[in-house]
């Protein structure tokens, strides 16, 4: 089952991932987005290398595996994104956003709960602590994720804009922390299906979220 489902993220993710290049790298585009586009290619390979152990070796290897790291890549060009591009527009650091920096703490804290859920009942093993470093990168995007969310608008409604893809962002990291969850614990094979069934879906709402949040930065 897992194999069918690995085949299904790396084929939406590839789908999305050229769209992407469609759509944005055929003119000059801002560099935040073509780091999102790249984040949904990380995905991608990431996947890939999974769907191709499993038909090799017929099931994935505990502990570190290289696709991990697509999971890395994909939340450091979500985190550089959002960090070196968007956040210095959207926040002065003053007093003014102090409240929405404390509330933004909320989403890596509620993403470290879900590695400690695991480490709580399996310990601190070859397989967990993998599974922490990747909870590292997936919690600091998801901060800013959520601080763009909230956070006020700025002139010419920019946040505004793309706050339904700071939507998804976050549904695609609190399914990244699920599917942890669901392979760490024997959990029934519907919940398995469902955050599967759902990440496929993120992979390919990412694009066209992302595409028309933008088209209103310049209309």
């Amino acid at each position: 089952m897992y194999l069918y489902f690995s085949l299904a993220l790396t084929v939406c993710a590839g789908i999305g991932f050229g769209y992407g290049l469609y759509r944005f790298f055929r003119d000059e585009s801002a560099l935040y987005v073509r780091m999102i586009i790249f984040s949904i290619g990380s995905a991608m390979l990431g996947r890939l290398f999974e769907t191709l152990q499993f038909l090799v070796n017929g099931q994935i290897e505990s502990g570190f595996q290289v696709g991990m790291l697509g999971t890395v890549g994909s939340f450091m060009f979500l985190f550089s994104a959002n960090f070196g591009q968007m956040d210095s527009i959207v926040d002065d650091h003053s007093p003014r956003f102090r409240k929405t920096r404390i509330i933004s703490l909320a989403a890596p804290l509620l993403t470290a709960l879900f590695w400690v859920v695991i480490v709580a009942a399996k310990g601190l093993n070859a397989t967990t602590i993998p599974l922490g470093i990747e909870t590292i990168f997936i919690a600091q995007a998801s901060y800013f994720h959520l601080k763009h969310l909230i956070i006020e608008d700025v002139e010419y409604g920019l946040i505004k804009a793309i706050r339904g893809y700071n939507l998804i962002a976050l549904i695609y990291v609190l399914l990244c922390m699920l599917e942890m969850l669901v392979k760490s614990f024997a959990l029934p094979s519907f919940c398995i299906i469902i955050v599967y069934i759902l990440q496929c879906l993120v992979m390919l709402a990412f694009v066209p979220v992302l595409e028309r949040g933008v088209k209103k930065w310049t209309t």
